[in-house]
């Protein structure tokens, strides 16, 4: 892709979509699936990784693949696209929702908008599950491993993360050796 189609992506994205990071992140799922041009293992990694990342879902995935195709200036212009639209709908809408939020066919709007987020989002919680119990079952270890560490020992989640990130890097240089 190159800088202007990342822009363009992420934008188109961003634009229609309501409900946030997890509905964007299911959009932008769905639209690289039909394009098939990052092998889903990549881009699994990449959705962890991003959920994983202080801030909003939705800019560290474009980030993440404006890097992926593009490196940093990939990066901005997939991250412009992807916040740039919900910026300009904030600045030039809010005065006009806040002024007729009572009026039944805007409520009506908003009660579809919670209901196709809803179902967005559920979509993408089956998908990333069956996608980590499909795969390689031992993928869910980190996540078990972080749960209980905070849930039972009450570690702190940074120092928990921290500790099994440390642990994964261990597996994986033993593992090259």
């Amino acid at each position: 892709m190159s800088l202007w189609e990342l822009f363009v992506f992420f934008f188109r994205i961003s634009a229609v979509t309501f409900g946030g990071g997890i509905v964007i992140l299911g959009m932008v799922q769905l639209e690289q699936e039909k394009r098939g041009d990052i092998d889903p293992e990549v881009f699994a990694d990449m959705v962890s990784l991003a959920a994983s990342m202080p801030g909003p879902i939705a800019v560290s995935i474009s980030w993440l693949m404006g890097r992926h195709y593009k490196g940093l200036a990939g990066s901005l212009a997939a991250a412009a696209g992807a916040v740039l639209p919900p910026f300009l709908i904030i600045l030039f809408l809010s005065p006009l929702i806040i002024k007729y939020s009572d009026v039944p066919a805007v409520m009506g709007f908003f009660r579809g908008v919670l209901a196709g987020t809803s179902a967005i989002i559920l979509l993408v919680i089956i998908d990333n599950v069956k996608g980590a119990l499909w795969g390689k079952w031992w993928n869910l270890v980190p996540y078990l491993l972080v749960i209980s560490t905070i849930g039972v020992f009450h570690v702190h989640p940074f120092a928990a993360m921290a500790g099994v990130l440390a642990l994964q890097y261990a597996r994986e240089r033993a593992a090259a050796r």
